[in-house]
């Protein structure tokens, strides 16, 4: 997980997501593995909890381990949010599949469904007890393999995955953690029965895909890579000094508003007047929330030009203010006009860009 590696592009959002994928994957074949090759060390009812177990805490590690090494964390520190992330969720995941599977299935999911389906029958309420007891059976049947009876398990599951990320993560995002672990618990329960039901009817590849689909789940909408690890900078494209940059944002982070144009002094892009380019022609700033605009100060053209879309800049004389609009990552700012105008470019880089 490399910062230089990861473009400011919408596919950054989805980076986070297919390394908690990899990493559950991995996790899964590493169980597998284990069980094939040298056996388990548990019995068969607990295979289901140590597996989820394993998801949780190898996929809550992942999240954690993906920001620490964006934010380029100390080895030391960074593996203590990573054990501690993990060990929270696995035991959490092992107490969820408990809760499930002894408490809430019997005690709920199995009296409902003898109701639910004596009043179908039109039968009494001694055909009820012996359906709540024969679903209650079910529940705790490990060789039983049915959505009905797991779905619980794994919406429990995903929420305990959420809990270990937010206890390190200071519980920042509690809305973020807990939705994405309940999406990615759903998201898997749905996979593991479609896959081993009806696409693939195996269920070795329906575990493969479960474990990816809660990864993948998980990763996108748990943490995702924050606007403050990006900067960002102005890059000339005509041939008047071609490829020179400058950083829009202030080391200290406070806002900062950066000049281009051809005054000798002073300014923080120097581009000359044979350009086509006004003492002072337009700036572009940043303020506290990181939004990044761009200000016209001349009567000379200046244009904005990005996808499906050309803003004029240039200064009005009847306004009390510039004209500004807001840049994204590869707009493109025109100084001047026809052949002999210069052209500077918006990006977004990782702030440890130099």
């Amino acid at each position: 997980m490399n910062l230089f590696l990861v473009p400011y592009t919408a596919m950054r959002h989805l980076v986070v997501g297919f390394w908690c994928a990899s990493a559950a994957l991995l996790a899964w074949w590493g169980m597998l593995l284990w069980v094939v090759g040298i056996g388990p060390s548990w019995t068969q009812e607990w295979d289901g909890a140590i597996l989820l177990a394993l998801l949780a805490a190898v996929t809550a590690g992942a999240s954690i381990l993906a920001e620490d090494l964006l934010r380029r964390r100390p080895v030391v520190a960074t593996s203590g949010r990573v054990v501690l992330a993990g060990a929270i969720a696995g035991l959490l995941a092992l107490a969820a599949w408990w809760l499930w599977t002894s408490v809430l299935a019997p005690g709920i999911v199995a009296p409902l469904v003898g109701m639910l389906g004596t009043q179908e029958a039109g039968g009494a309420e001694a055909g009820a007890a012996a359906l709540s007891r024969a679903v209650e059976q079910d529940v705790v049947d490990s060789s039983l393999v049915s959505l009905r009876y797991r779905f619980g398990a794994f919406a429990l599951v995903g929420l305990a995955t959420g809990l270990g990320p937010l206890a390190v993560r200071r519980f920042r995002g509690a809305l973020d953690h807990l939705g994405a672990g309940l999406a990615a618990g759903l998201t898997a329960s749905a996979t593991w029965y479609v896959i081993g039901r009806t696409v693939a009817a195996d269920l070795y590849v329906a575990d493969a895909a479960m474990v990816v689909g809660f990864g993948l789940v998980f990763g996108w909408f748990a943490w995702g890579i924050p606007e403050s690890l990006y900067a960002g900078w102005i890059r000339v494209l005509s041939p008047w000094r071609f490829g020179h940059r400058i950083p829009v944002d202030a080391p200290d982070g406070s806002p900062k508003e950066r000049f281009i144009g051809h005054f000798p002094r002073g300014l923080d892009l120097f581009l000359p007047l044979e350009s086509g380019v006004q003492e002072m022609h337009v700036s572009v700033a940043v303020d506290t929330r990181q939004r990044y605009l761009a200000r016209g100060l001349t009567l000379a053209p200046t244009t904005i030009r990005r996808f499906l879309e050309r803003v004029d800049l240039r200064y009005d004389p009847r306004r009390p203010a510039p004209l500004e609009t807001r840049l994204s990552s590869g707009d493109r700012i025109v100084l001047g006009q026809g052949a002999g105008a210069s052209e500077v470019e918006f990006l977004m880089l990782p702030r440890e860009e130099r």
